[in-house]
């Protein structure tokens, strides 16, 4: 007697075997995307609150004469890029001339242990530049920058940015 096959026989083997296919590569991308990604440096980390807390801490104090514009300032990690990265951010008001914000921010941060990138003769220039003026320290043993620039005329931010995962970032 010969055996009769169902002519279905073929298509769910074809079924089984591509379905089993995708099904370990999807374990194996998920596998490799929580080896480089996912395994450390996520803002859900218990040590990223005390990172972020630690980097609001050094956000340098008000120049006289600003206004703080509440509703845009604050901290948060922001791990949308797949680099995970602190922000600790204020945005001001002040009355026009900027000077005297960058004499400001220029002596206190440098007092406070900040080395600027760049010269103080370059501040203006940097200070309404995209990146704005740009300094760096470490915080806590980890290496952070202290930006601060023009948002546009009569407004300028203070930020305190820092990788979580501890990589020194760019001005």
């Amino acid at each position: 007697m010969i055996p009769v096959r169902s002519p279905r026989r073929g298509l769910i083997l074809g079924v089984t075997i591509t379905l089993g296919c995708v099904s370990g590569l999807g374990l194996l991308a998920g596998s490799l995307y929580m080896l480089f990604y996912g395994s450390e440096g996520a803002c859900e980390e218990p040590g990223a609150r005390e990172r972020l807390a630690r980097v609001s801490a050094v956000v340098p104090a008000a120049a006289a004469g600003t206004v703080p514009v509440a509703e845009r300032s604050g901290a948060e990690c922001m791990d949308d890029s797949g680099e995970p990265w602190m922000s600790a951010n204020s945005v001001y008001t002040h009355g026009g001339d900027v000077q005297p914000l960058i004499t400001h921010y220029w002596d206190t941060a440098t007092a406070d242990g900040w080395k600027p990138v760049g010269t103080r003769a370059k501040a203006q220039e940097r200070f309404r530049g995209v990146s704005g003026m740009c300094f760096r320290k470490d915080v806590a043993g980890e290496p952070a920058l202290l930006r601060v620039g023009s948002v546009r005329p009569g407004e300028f931010l203070v930020a305190v940015e820092s990788a979580l995962d501890g990589s020194s970032m760019d001005c």
